[in-house]
């Protein structure tokens, strides 16, 4: 046997925290039955003995002390090893006692106690019981044989009893039957204390198994989390190592989904979440994985891959379940998705980095009109690191005074003359030279940065009103852009207000221009906002008209003056005349009829003016007349007067 085995006779289990109070009401119960038998074996042993046989009496008395002290004991230690130990040391010291009482043969009654503590292993009381029972029948047995003088194997029956009379067997089966009882007690106390132990085992397993996978799956549609879809690629990308194998990871987000959630409630764009895992789950092979890692972002890993070609039928698939409307509650919804790819290991090996890639491609695909995918490529990270670049150098440029303010003349259609004009931002960058709002505009909305350019705008174009009005020109109208995220809130209008009262500008010199995006995103917000602002006496112009869904829906609910035609119809015109213009005559002939200006931006061409003239539309603006030019040049043209067209002047 080897010393550790030797050491671990003598180690105790070590009891589990969740376990001690449950051990410690066990102890303390064991302890009150212990003293009950302690009690009754000093009374029976010592006291009855000691009044019929006359033996003795310092055994009672020595019984009664350890009878005594174990009481006192209990009260201070009582369900703790060291009662316990007191407990078996006062067993010991009444089988002395009882030798010394002439009883010495009770001695072979501790043994058979012991046997039947023994049997308590089992913990099953039948054993202890049998053993009693035994017990009680061998000693009446024997001693019926002996009283009446019967030989067994030619030897008297004496050899095999204990020459002790039916009393001391008489006591001796009542000390064994309450040690029985006694014993069975404690095994039920065992078996109940036990059954309590595996319960709360079980307990424990299973709520760290709900815990587990509470871990590791999303809570909502029951998919892979983002810890669990790292702790699986791990295992992925090791396969495909070993194998050299290729896998696609598909970053997929649905498209405008925040407007289900805004518009229906959280309860139904989380059952629609639902409904789509459901359905994303049943079109994917069953070795590929499936996480969702946000709000309605999904990571797809497809795995056994040749190359981009074979990843396209496991896109169709995708692409091909939001075709179908989604019905929820009653409401049925239609919901796009746009997806990007990262090749693992062509694009990168470094999991996190494929996730990035896969993002980028993403964007990509939602810039490009959503419902689509893309494949990630290096220009694409190339782009995303230019803008970020843009981003972080933001402040650096409006500190540094990068950021201009360009005007295009707003003219009147009969006379050529300037009526006022559009002021447009552009980013004369120190090193990247001339950056246009197409470019920078979307990355400072994204960026929050958008806000506190827009404030700059608006002080810088209303001093330029200023500068306009000492020179005399006060009956100009300079028109500024308003982005969406300056209008959910009424900063805007305190800007405006601070503006001109700063640079001592009347308000019909101002306007502000925006797009039908900004009413559809919070229209009761954005009405109270523009009414509020139209009290600066400030015009506001409804840009790219026509080219929305609901633009008709909100000219009676926004204090609209002037529809600004978007491009796309100018750009429509012929010289031909045929018509392929109804719509923009009837835009012209709307603003007419409701009161409202109307202004063609995108001017190019002098039939396109003639066009628009002959339809009565009043002001236009384009590159025919100018392109947007810096306020010098812009101050130039005003002193010309009336303008000629680029056709004139060449």
């Amino acid at each position: 046997m080897r010393r550790s085995d030797i050491k671990g006779l003598f180690t105790f289990p070590k009891v589990p925290d969740f376990a001690k109070e449950n051990f410690e009401q066990y102890f303390i119960q064991s302890d009150k039955v212990m003293l009950m038998l302690a009690v009754l074996q000093w009374i029976m042993a010592t006291f009855v003995s000691s009044l019929l046989y006359d033996t003795y009496l310092y055994g009672f008395l020595s019984g009664g002390i350890i009878v005594v002290s174990l009481f006192i004991a209990f009260r201070y230690l009582k369900g703790t090893r060291t009662m316990r130990s007191l407990v078996a040391v006062s067993m010991m010291l009444f089988s002395l006692i009882y030798i010394q009482q002439h009883l010495g043969r009770i001695e072979m009654h501790f043994h058979l106690f012991i046997a039947m503590a023994i049997l308590s292993l089992y913990k099953d009381t039948v054993p202890v019981f049998v053993a009693a029972l035994a017990t009680i029948l061998h000693h009446l047995i024997f001693n019926y044989l002996q009283f009446y003088e019967v030989s067994l194997f030619g030897m008297p029956v004496m050899v095999f009893n204990y020459g002790c009379g039916m009393d001391i067997v008489l006591l001796h089966g009542f000390f064994v039957v309450m040690e029985a009882l006694v014993l069975g007690y404690i095994i039920k106390l065992q078996i109940e204390h036990a059954v309590e132990l595996n319960r709360t085992e079980t307990q424990v397993l299973s709520l760290n198994a709900e815990l587990k996978h509470s871990s590791l799956h999303d809570d909502l549609t029951g998919l892979a989390n983002r810890q669990n879809l790292y702790n699986r690629m791990d295992m992925v990308t090791a396969n495909a190592n070993r194998h050299k194998d290729k896998f696609a990871l598909l970053f997929l987000d649905l498209d405008r989904f925040k407007n289900i959630n805004d518009t229906l409630g959280h309860d139904i764009g989380d059952l629609l979440l639902q409904a789509i895992s459901v359905r994303l789950n049943d079109v994917l092979r069953e070795n590929d994985l499936i996480a969702r890692i946000g709000g309605d972002e999904f990571v797809i890993i497809i795995t056994d891959v040749q190359n981009e070609s074979s990843v396209m039928e496991c896109v169709n698939k995708i692409l091909e379940i939001f075709r179908h409307d989604t019905v929820i509650r009653g409401h049925s919804l239609k919901v796009s998705a746009s997806i990007g790819i990262a090749m693992y290991p062509d694009d990168a090996r470094d999991i996190k980095e494929l996730m990035k890639y896969a993002d980028i491609a993403m964007y990509k695909a939602k810039e490009n009109g959503r419902d689509n995918f893309y494949f990630f490529t290096q220009s694409m990270n190339k782009t995303l690191h230019d803008e970020v670049f843009l981003i972080n150098d933001m402040q650096r440029a409006l500190d540094s005074s990068e950021f201009k303010l360009y005007y295009q003349p707003k003219v009147d259609t009969q006379t050529n003359s300037i009526v006022g004009a559009e002021a447009l931002i552009r980013w004369e960058h120190s090193q990247k030279g001339m950056i246009y709002p197409n470019v920078f505009i979307r990355l400072a909305e994204g960026a929050g940065f958008i806000v506190k350019l827009g404030k700059w705008i608006v002080d810088d174009a209303v001093r330029f009103i200023g500068e306009l009005s000492e020179l005399g020109y006060d009956d100009l109208n300079i028109s500024i852009n308003v982005s969406s995220k300056q209008v959910k809130n009424f900063e805007l209008y305190h800007d405006l207000r601070n503006a001109l009262d700063k640079y001592s500008i009347r308000g019909k010199q101002l306007s502000i221009e925006i797009t039908e995006s900004v009413m559809m995103e919070d229209a009761q917000n954005a009405a109270e906002l523009l009414q509020k602002i139209k009290t600066l006496g400030i015009n506001i112009y409804l840009d790219d008209f026509g080219t929305g869904y609901s633009s008709l829906s909100y000219l009676n609910k926004f204090p609209i003056d002037t529809l600004k035609i978007d491009k796309s119809f100018i750009d429509d015109i012929s010289k031909e005349g045929d018509n392929s213009m109804l719509l923009l005559n009837t835009i012209v002939a709307m603003g007419q009829t409701l009161g409202m200006d109307v202004i063609a931006e995108g001017v190019e061409e002098e039939f396109q003016l003639d066009y628009l003239k002959s339809k009565q539309c009043k002001y236009f603006q384009g590159y025919l007349m100018s392109r947007p030019i810096p306020k010098e040049e812009f101050l130039r043209l005003l002193k010309r007067g009336v303008l000629k067209t680029s056709h004139q002047l060449q």
